[in-house]
């Protein structure tokens, strides 16, 4: 027996090689996923108006997505621009959404709402969209307890987590 592999063990040695470095470089480089506005409803029925509150808790919302996805190693968040004030999948549109996100370069796209309930639950409801086709590559409802900015916060940086670790292939 010599040194030298059979000539079969060279190309599979070879192809493992090939995909393993391709792998690598794939694994190595972020993917680009755009971040729509989320939507909000609330079916709590408190008497208050709690409206710029919650406009500012949407908004921090969206900065804690932006940077949760920014600062991870599967994804770079990328932003997304529309001709409307606001951003959501409601306003614009998913199809509408969808083409801003090409335009800018995403694969994906994140869109969502967030659902009060009550003054102790609230929901947040997304889906992660790949761009080639417009389907749905993870969907999700996660719940979170209370109507805080601490509490909003918190399901913001939770859901970036999530669509880290279960959501980009």
């Amino acid at each position: 027996m010599s040194g030298t592999p059979h000539p079969i063990v060279q190309v599979l040695l070879a192809a493992a090689v090939g995909i393993g470095s391709s792998g690598f470089a794939t694994a190595a480089e972020p993917v680009a996923v755009a971040i729509a506005g989320f939507d909000f409803r609330d079916t709590s029925g408190e008497v208050r108006d709690q409206s710029a509150e919650h406009a500012k808790r949407l908004k921090a919302l969206g900065v804690t997505l932006q940077e949760g996805l920014s600062g991870g190693k599967k994804t770079k968040a990328i932003p997304l621009t529309c001709r409307t004030d606001e951003c959501t999948a409601r306003t614009a549109g998913v199809e509408a959404l969808s083409v801003r996100a090409k335009e800018a370069g995403a694969r994906y796209l994140l869109i969502g709402e967030v659902l009060k309930m009550s003054t102790l639950i609230g929901q947040v409801k997304f889906a992660l969209l790949d761009l080639s086709d417009n389907k749905p590559v993870c969907d999700r409802f996660l719940t979170y307890r209370g109507d805080t900015d601490e509490a909003w916060r918190r399901a913001a940086a939770f859901t970036a987590r999530d669509v880290q670790r279960h959501c980009i292939p």
